[in-house]
C-alpha cells in the first residue's frame, strides 16, 4: 500500500510540474509572446491580430498566375540540369545538347528543342492539358534521360518554367 501512495504522489508531482511549466492561461492579443526561431534568436514583441478583409485583394507577388480560369496558351520553357554524387564533378551542371520533346498525352510529338550551352530550352505555347516531357542527354555525357507527364491547368501561370533533373548513368 505504501508503494501505491509513492506512485500516486509521483504522478501528482508530474501533473503539478506540467501545470507550472505551462501557460497560466489563454494569451490575449496584447500578451507578450516569445518565439524562438531556428537561428536561436527570440522575438518578444507583442502580437496584434491580423486585420484582413476578405474582399480586399492581396498584393501582387509578381507572379503571372491568373485569378480566373483561362484556356489561353502558356509559354513552356526550362533548364536541363545534371546531378550526381556530391563528390562528382558533374554535380548540378547545366546540360547542353539535350534533346527535349514535348508530346500530347496520346504520344503525338508537338515540339522538339535542343538545350543551349546554359541548359535552357523553349518549346512554344500550349493550351491547358496534360503533356509528356522527354529529355535525352547527349550520348557522350554522364547522364541518363527522363520522361514524365506535366499538366498545364486553367490556373497555371502564363509562363511555365520547367527544371529537368537528370541522374547519372
Amino acid at each position: 500500500m505504501h508503494r501505491t501512495w509513492t506512485v500516486s504522489a509521483l504522478g501528482a508531482l508530474a501533473i503539478v510540474t506540467a501545470i507550472a511549466c505551462s501557460d497560466s492561461g489563454a494569451l490575449g492579443p496584447d500578451a507578450q509572446r516569445t518565439v524562438v526561431a531556428t537561428n536561436g534568436q527570440s522575438d518578444t514583441t507583442k502580437s496584434t491580430p491580423p486585420t484582413t478583409n476578405p474582399s480586399t485583394p492581396k498584393p501582387d507577388s509578381g507572379k503571372t498566375q491568373p485569378t480566373s480560369p483561362s484556356s489561353e496558351p502558356r509559354l513552356v520553357s526550362g533548364t536541363v540540369i545534371g546531378m550526381g554524387p556530391v563528390s562528382d564533378s558533374a554535380n548540378y551542371q547545366k546540360v547542353a545538347g539535350a534533346t527535349v520533346v514535348w508530346s500530347s498525352s496520346d504520344g503525338k510529338e508537338l515540339a522538339r528543342a535542343v538545350s543551349a550551352a546554359d541548359g535552357s530550352f523553349s518549346l512554344g505555347s500550349f493550351k491547358p492539358a496534360t503533356y509528356m516531357l522527354s529529355v535525352t542527354p547527349p550520348a557522350s555525357g554522364p547522364f541518363k534521360g527522363t520522361q514524365w507527364s506535366y499538366p498545364i491547368g486553367e490556373y497555371s501561370s502564363a509562363k511555365v518554367e520547367l527544371t529537368v533533373w537528370l541522374g547519372r548513368k
